[in-house]
């Protein structure tokens, strides 16, 4: 599947004009140039991780509602298998998205984590609350100085401003259903 550029760019054009800024101003809160902004807003090239996340949190919206498929119903049902599912957040991990994101106070989602370690990802940390319960296999979650080893039927809560980050030792994918608060809408 081709990353969805064109429909992304038209998302974040919309969510600027509804704010009311500049491309400008967007590229400054977000630390990118204004012609970056255009291009990206055109559909012309394919942001990186690290520019979608900074762009979310300048438009004060969950990074996923770059990718919500939704046209803001009051009910959304989502069958098994036909959820989105976004990979590209962290390498190791996949969010299949449960509910919608634009315009709502909660995000919630699956999480699916691949065994292995991803040290190498840098924690990250944005406004609102998660939490998570471990449905399969076991899940490390770092949230600021400490680590937490979570293990089937164990659930979480933690401040997302904290920094943190999810990996899993164990030898068969970590399986959670995971909840965003979105405190900014």
């Amino acid at each position: 599947m081709e990353f969805p550029k064109v429909e992304i760019g038209r998302r974040i054009r919309m969510m600027r004009r509804e704010l009311g800024i500049t491309s400008d101003e967007l590229a400054k809160r977000a630390g990118v140039s204004q012609s970056m902004i255009s291009q990206i807003e055109r559909g012309m090239v394919s942001p990186s991780l690290e520019t979608l996340w900074n762009l979310a949190n300048s438009l004060n919206v969950q990074i996923f509602a770059f990718f919500d498929q939704t046209d803001g119903e009051r009910v959304n049902v989502y069958r098994r298998g036909d959820e989105l599912v976004v990979k590209r957040i962290r390498p190791n991990c996949e969010y299949h998205l449960l509910s919608p994101s634009i315009g709502k106070d909660i995000g919630f989602f699956k999480l699916v984590v691949d065994p292995g370690e991803s040290v190498d990802e840098p924690p990250i940390q944005h406004k609102g609350e998660e939490c998570g319960y471990v449905l399969q296999g076991t899940l490390i979650v770092e949230a600021g100085d400490d680590r937490y080893d979570l293990e089937e039927g164990d659930a979480i809560y933690f401040d997302s401003e904290l920094p943190h980050r999810f990996y899993n030792h164990g030898d068969t994918p970590a399986i959670a259903v995971w909840a965003m608060t979105a405190p900014w809408r």
